[in-house]
């Protein structure tokens, strides 16, 4: 394995892979769970319900990291770890933006339509402090 350029990295991240996100619980535990997200402007980005495990842990303890692993070659990945915002504004567009990576416009307009038809939906924001990529020879 070799790590990353970060040209390799910005390639890799534009990748619509599924990340986990690490929170800490109450008692230090890790909290992982896994998402859909999107990487711009040097930030990450993902939505969850306002109401989420992840959400209610970042209140406590706003360190996260993001694990994002190619799902076939999964020793190709990158590892951001920082601290997290709770976005405000806009968030409904970025949640959709998200969902488009994966669903693309109009699957992801209709994601986030009815994900909101059941809970409020709410996007943290990571700039990371440390992310570090490898990738397979």
């Amino acid at each position: 394995m070799a790590k990353m350029t970060t040209e390799q990295s910005e390639k890799f991240l534009a990748l619509p892979n599924l990340a986990h996100f690490i929170t800490l619980r109450a008692d230090g535990s890790p909290h992982a769970a896994p998402v859909w997200y999107e990487f711009a402007d040097g930030r990450f980005h993902v939505f969850t319900p306002a109401t989420s495990v992840k959400l209610r842990n970042l209140g406590r303890d706003s360190r996260m990291t993001l694990s994002i692993a190619s799902p076939d070659q999964p020793y190709s990945y990158v590892v951001a770890s920082g601290r997290a915002e709770i976005m405000s504004g806009d968030i409904i567009g970025r949640a959709v933006s998200i969902a488009s990576r994966y669903e693309g416009l109009a699957g992801g307009v209709q994601y986030i339509e009815t994900l909101q038809t059941r809970f409020s939906v709410s996007v943290v924001a990571m700039a990371p402090i440390r992310m570090v990529g490898w990738v397979t020879d």
